[in-house]
């Protein structure tokens, strides 16, 4: 939809759980050919930037609270609602300002403020502005993923503890969100103006609230099945009503009512089911995004590029859903994950140049401008498709053999055996070498959390390949 290639596409559709096959249980090569042609024939829109606040989209959120003083006051754009701390705990004066108690404050301001047992973090957000904080080593984590040692944010009394904010902390949230925050102090009253962005845009530039009305309570349409793994792990795919063709993870998502193939959805069903969101993304053709949008339908899309984009898509979809929370908590495991990989790959001394097969007739694999070829970069491989200068190229044997890999991965539910069984791959190095894998598609071709599954398989891969 949103440009040329077909990665979530092909991943659907070829993968041997999710994907399509014929009576012979092999993945249909017809239809993974026909996607890639449709693909190259929609038509390319201009990228929009995510979380562009507009300049007059913004919430404007004041706190009035004083040192020693149980009781404060929250003005919510023209709405003024009085709140309390809890006992034993109120604001203090520190020396660069106040520090108060940030569940009372963040909640009557209409944000989440979530405690995760098993984690023992805590997870807040405000709109857009989100951040953790994780008490077995008493570390702040801001929305930009930064991590500092803040033991003076938590204050205990007795058994009982309390996590403070600062106007600084606070400041740097807002900030990093392209908000504002003005403090200032006047007969012991503090006031706290923030600027918070209302709107967001997606990658259509079509605008959403970021602090929607039906807050983790929206009917949802997913026209991709990576849009519906998505909702599950925001913890929102109990509200997915309808859903496109090959929906199937989690077990739960195959229960999900469809509304026909991502490509061409039924429209009539979604007039009928009035969901409040439609979630697209590549492979959904712009005409038909256009036509739900004059059907009144409000439509939010996505077409991450890259392993970085693909956690900003899950952490915007958050926050157009009403629970940013949870994309955060999402979106950090993932890019912690990510960095992981990055730290060990840069250990490597060598770069095994990595092959991956989406299907075995014609060859295909992915190249420059894929998050395929993005994850075997930042697993420390080079992507040896990346020289056919497309995105989605069908290979010769002699350009594979001549390349040489060191790694073949097999994503094209095939299995080993079939690359094995090549006697043109005899000399291959990852065929000589045992360095030929079998992986499950939806692990490389479906942007969702699960893609840090198949970043740490090709990290491994990789990481066996570079051992002398």
């Amino acid at each position: 939809m949103f440009r040329k290639g077909s990665r979530d596409r092909i991943g659907r559709h070829v993968e041997p759980v999710a994907g399509h096959r014929l009576a012979s249980g092999r993945p249909s090569v017809s239809l993974v050919l026909a996607v890639i042609m449709v693909s190259m024939l929609v038509p390319v829109p201009s990228r929009q930037a995510r979380s562009v606040a507009l300049a007059a989209s913004m919430r404007r959120v004041s706190f009035e609270l004083r040192a020693g003083q149980s009781s404060f006051v929250v003005t919510i754009d023209s709405k003024r609602v009085a709140g309390s701390f809890p006992r034993g705990f109120v604001p203090i004066g520190t020396g660069a300002g106040l520090a108060f108690p940030m569940r009372a404050v963040i909640e009557a301001a209409d944000g989440i403020v979530r405690f995760e047992p098993s984690q023992n973090n805590v997870y807040f957000a405000l709109g857009p502005v989100a951040g953790a904080y994780e008490f077995g080593t008493r570390t702040l984590v801001d929305g930009s993923y930064d991590v500092s040692v803040r033991k003076d944010l938590l204050l205990v009394s007795g058994k009982i503890g309390t996590l403070f904010l600062t106007e600084a902390v606070l400041k740097s949230l807002v900030t990093a969100v392209g908000g504002t925050m003005t403090s200032s102090a006047s007969n012991g009253l503090t006031s706290i103006v923030l600027q918070i962005p209302s709107v967001m845009k997606d990658v259509l530039g079509y605008e959403h609230e970021t602090f929607p009305a039906k807050a983790g309570r929206m009917r949802i349409v997913t026209l991709a099945p990576n849009l519906a793994e998505n909702c599950f792990a925001l913890g929102q795919g109990s509200n997915i009503i309808a859903a496109s063709e090959y929906t199937d993870y989690p077990e739960q998502a195959k229960k999900i009512p469809t509304v026909g193939a991502f490509s061409n959805p039924s429209l009539e069903k979604l007039l009928v089911l009035s969901p409040d969101l439609i979630l697209v993304t590549d492979g959904t053709p712009l005409a038909v995004v256009e036509r739900l949008r004059r059907m009144g339908r409000k439509v939010f899309a996505d077409d991450p590029k890259s392993l970085s984009e693909i956690v900003d898509a899950i952490r915007s979809l958050s926050v157009v859903l009403g629970v940013p929370d949870r994309g955060f908590e999402v979106a950090l495991s993932m890019h912690r994950s990510i960095a992981r990989v990055s730290a060990a790959a840069k250990k490597l001394t060598s770069k095994p140049a990595v092959y991956i097969e989406i299907w075995n007739s014609p060859l295909m694999s992915a190249g420059k401008g894929t998050f395929v070829s993005d994850l075997i970069s930042i697993a420390g491989g080079s992507n040896i498709a990346d020289e056919a200068k497309t995105a989605w190229p069908v290979l010769s044997e002699e350009y594979v053999i001549s390349h040489n890999p060191d790694v073949i991965v097999v994503a094209s539910g095939m299995g080993v055996g079939d690359v094995l069984g090549r006697a043109a791959f005899a000399t291959v190095n990852a065929v000589k070498q045992g360095n030929v894998y079998e992986m499950v598609g939806d692990y490389i071709f479906r942007p969702s959390p699960r893609i840090v599954k198949g970043l740490e398989l090709i990290a491994d891969y990789v990481q066996r390949a570079s051992r002398p």
